[in-house]
């Protein structure tokens, strides 16, 4: 008996040593793997910028670029031809904005859900403003009616035009990029 309290006494705390040695390297292995993935995610993260920055940047410049052609200024010269009456200068604009819109749709992926709440807005403003225009020019008139029509209710009014309003939203949201 007295051989095994003699075992017992070397091999109980060589258990207890070799039980917290387990559990000591068990955490340690464990904080190891979880400075691993961390440092893993880091490098996807800088991998995954690398890729989508660029292409959220050039998102930007594409919405931007469709508030400027929006824009009754562009529009006007880009479309107007000098045998339109008003009533084909009032379709051919809106038929512009929304081909223009359409071609652009895919870039809402890339950008955020405000800034593409406000080109979308924003186009609805043009369409809106440009039908309710339209509506007090007779169809039949020069397209110059039309033009001059749309510029004076901008300059009475004193109010920028929606797509503006865009553009200087895009410009700002693009800012939280960096």
């Amino acid at each position: 008996m007295d051989t095994f309290l003699e075992i017992l006494k070397f091999t109980v705390p060589s258990v207890i040593v070799m039980m917290g040695m387990y559990f000591l390297l068990g955490e340690f292995f464990n904080q190891e793997d979880k400075k691993r993935e961390f440092s893993l995610r880091q490098e996807l993260v800088r991998e995954h910028s690398k890729i989508s920055l660029p292409l959220r940047l050039q998102a930007y410049e594409r919405m931007v670029m469709l508030m400027e052609r929006i824009h009754p200024t562009s529009l006007i010269q880009r479309v107007r031809t000098a045998d339109m009456n008003s009533g084909e200068l009032h379709l051919a604009l809106i038929r512009s904005i929304r081909e223009e819109f359409e071609y652009n749709i895919s870039q809402q992926i890339y950008i955020s859900k405000e800034s593409w709440l406000m080109v979308n807005t924003a186009k609805e403003e043009m369409l809106k403003l440009i039908n309710l225009i339209a509506a007090k020019v007779p169809s039949e008139t020069n397209s110059i009616e039309l033009t001059k029509t749309l510029f004076d209710y901008f300059v009475s009014t004193n109010q920028e035009f929606p797509s503006q309003l865009a553009i200087n939203f895009l410009k700002e949201d693009v800012k939280h990029l960096f």
